[in-house]
């Protein structure tokens, strides 16, 4: 709205042009608001607009689960824009999740009523889903040097600790039947509910990794993981236990598919074949990892 303070300022212009809002019709800065509002979900913050365009920000730190169908419908409304972060991704607190905002300077209230519609009906569009603090045993069946043990429990320290694991026990045990029974039977005992399981031979099924799983009731479920690089993970279960294998303990040192699967292990608790299978779009880690436009030069 135009006041006395700002007519010095429209003299100096050579054209002004002026927007009458109709009945009904909505600012874009309530526009965004109103969008933002009917997106949020726990976890999330809706920040104020800027430049008319508003923000979702992750309180805390989780695994973002954005349903795409949603987003395509609210955007193939019209004049509505919703953007997000890529369905799957971990995101630390104080990380941009998404954001929204309309295309002119006001747009028909009735086009914001059909997007919360949708959002409540349908919703949520976006989930940020937290960490569970999982007990986690860690187990190694290579025979590293004094220095690549400490750059192993390096990285196994930090990557867990990123996601609050209870690191309950990290084992070092030779690629025998006995000592690998011994690990999975501590896992066991110590109530792990995830085991990390680092140096098996993807290519041999007779791998003690394997053999001694079943030998102590628990089940392979998926030996190969559609991503490189870390092709050769595998998922198991261990009693109530998450078991998550890698070919090389020099899996936890790169970015690799354990850093794709581990969000969806650590948000669920759990360690199933589909979360794995699904992360294949995506899952060329070397090429894609942290670019999402043209390599130009």
């Amino acid at each position: 709205m135009l006041k006395e303070s700002d007519l010095e300022r429209v003299r100096r212009e050579n054209e002004v042009h002026v927007v009458e809002l109709e009945s009904g019709d909505v600012h874009e800065d309530t526009a965004a608001r109103r969008l933002a509002a009917a997106l949020t979900a726990p976890g999330l913050a809706a920040h104020p607009p800027h430049q008319s365009q508003a923000r979702l920000v992750a309180e805390r730190r989780g695994l973002v689960r954005v349903r795409a169908d949603l987003v395509d419908a609210i955007n193939a409304l019209g004049y509505v824009s919703v953007f997000t972060v890529m369905d799957g991704q971990a995101v630390a607190e104080g990380e941009e999740v998404a954001g929204c905002k309309v295309t002119p300077v006001a747009v028909p209230g009735r086009l914001l009523d059909e997007v919360e519609t949708l959002c409540k009906e349908r919703g949520p569009v976006i989930t940020l889903l937290p960490f569970l603090s999982l007990r986690t045993f860690v187990v190694a069946t290579e025979r590293l040097k004094p220095k690549a043990r400490e750059l192993f429990r390096a990285a196994v320290t930090r990557k867990l600790g990123w996601y609050g694991a209870d690191v309950v026990g990290l084992r070092e045990v030779p690629r025998t039947k006995e000592a690998v029974a011994a690990a999975y039977r501590e896992a066991g005992e110590l109530g792990a509910q995830l085991v990390l399981f680092a140096g098996a031979s993807a290519i041999d099924p007779l791998d003690p990794a394997y053999a001694e799983l079943t030998a102590t009731g628990g089940e392979l479920l998926q030996l190969g993981a559609p991503m490189h690089p870390g092709s050769m993970l595998w998922l198991a279960r261990l009693g109530q236990a998450a078991v998550v294998g890698v070919a090389s303990c020099a899996g936890f040192g790169r970015s690799s598919s354990l850093d794709l699967l581990l969000p969806f292990v650590f948000a669920y608790g759990r360690a199933d074949a589909k979360d794995l299978l699904r992360l294949g779009h995506g899952g060329l880690i070397e090429s894609g990892a942290g670019r999402r436009f043209p390599p130009y030069s």
